[in-house]
């Protein structure tokens, strides 16, 4: 089924965009309620059931992942942009909690009224033409601050790539100003590209008759498909969104995170060499610098991975969409509550990370939050006098 064909097989009456898709809660193939033996793929009954158990707890779900969310990238922030702890890579991360944080306050409100508030059914409360044009700036503006994320973590692996596979070279190239613009240029681009999504999609009405034969409307986000040069947007939008979103960085990442681990092997080779040709006070001086900078580089390792445990296969799913018929209805869209859920856990598990694999990063957070925490709590404890002790 090409692009076009999936967006006319859609049901009027219920289509919500999320991240880079639209989800439906009822499913029709072809204008047809799909039956079990009317699926094409093998499980994807269990899908549908699984879609329709799952989806009224999703909202809830959601918004604790986005609050809970905000708050952790609000304070990697706050750390990573302290005096000590400024330098390239943190500046990319930083880059990286504001991107993450944005897309959980997108989703926030969206998760709220399109789950929580009024359920997951179409009705006249729910699809209100103020909520749907909510809807079509969540369309836009999600898919851009995701792409920023993105984006954002295959140009940190590139930094510190460089950085262990030529040491000296990237204390030159991977500068803090060089990645103050690669940050700034990551946001302009990701914006640019993203233009064919903004003007891909709509707001439309769909007249309904109320029980006292009056006309009211109800209101969605649809594809702009009216003519030929419409078509042509959606379709050169949707491998941009399948291929240079999704494939081409996970891919990217995946061969940069194998050839940085090999790199680190090597220079962990090359300094035991040096340190045994080298003095006792510079070995242990070269020693510790060498565990803080592997430190660094497993942290980034276990963020990226976590990244592709959650990019690649909805970027598989991407692309399948736009070769395999039939392949949106029946897997990818009952799948579109779980992939978000996935993506936005991930934007939250940073400051996880970031505590429990980099002591400059704990001991900072330790300084501004818990010692000021500390310093408040013995204003008001009463220490008692001392008094003497009898030996």
């Amino acid at each position: 089924m090409t692009p076009a064909e999936m967006a006319q097989n859609w049901t009027i009456g219920y289509s919500d965009m999320t991240n880079n898709s639209f989800t439906t809660v009822s499913y029709q193939i072809n204008g047809s309620e799909s039956s079990a033996d009317s699926y094409h793929y093998s499980g994807a009954d269990k899908l549908a059931s699984f879609n329709i158990f799952y989806k009224p707890y999703h909202g809830y779900i959601a918004t604790i992942v986005c609050i809970l969310g905000i708050i952790a990238n609000m304070l990697n922030i706050v750390v990573l942009t302290r005096r000590n702890m400024i330098s390239a890579t943190n500046c990319i991360l930083t880059g990286l909690a504001v991107s993450d944080g944005l897309t959980l306050v997108a989703y926030l409100p969206f998760a709220l009224r399109f789950y929580c508030l009024y359920g997951t059914e179409v009705s006249p409360e729910r699809n209100t033409l103020g909520a749907i044009r909510f809807m079509l700036f969540y369309a836009c503006f999600s898919v851009v601050v995701h792409t920023v994320s993105i984006w954002l973590t295959v140009t940190l692996t590139v930094f510190r790539y460089i950085f262990i596979k030529h040491p000296r070279r990237g204390t030159v190239m991977c500068t803090l100003q060089r990645a103050k613009i690669a940050v700034f240029l990551n946001y302009v681009v990701t914006l640019i590209v993203c233009i064919p999504n903004f003007v891909t999609i709509t707001v439309q009405g769909s007249p309904m008759m109320a029980p006292d034969n009056s006309t009211y409307y109800l209101w969605f986000v649809q594809y702009k498909l009216d003519n030929a040069v419409d078509n042509f947007v959606y379709k050169f939008n949707f491998w941009i969104q399948a291929i240079l979103v999704k494939l081409v960085p996970c891919v990217g990442l995946t061969i940069l995170s194998a050839l940085l681990v090999r790199t680190m092997k090597k220079a962990d080779r090359r300094r035991r060499n040096l340190k045994m040709k080298s003095t006792m006070k510079s070995a242990e001086r070269e020693s510790s610098r060498d565990r803080k900078t592997n430190r660094t580089t497993r942290m980034l390792l276990v963020v990226v991975f976590l990244f592709l445990l959650t990019e690649f296969p909805q970027g598989i799913l991407n692309l399948l969409s736009g070769i395999l018929s039939h392949f949106v209805e029946e897997v990818y869209w009952p799948l579109g509550d779980l992939v978000d859920i996935l993506a936005l856990i991930n934007n939250c598990v940073n400051f996880i990370l970031y505590c429990s694999m980099s002591k400059q990063f704990r001991d900072t957070f330790i300084d501004i939050f818990l010692s000021q925490c500390s310093k408040n709590m013995k204003r008001f404890t009463l220490v008692p006098t001392s008094t003497k002790s009898e030996i």
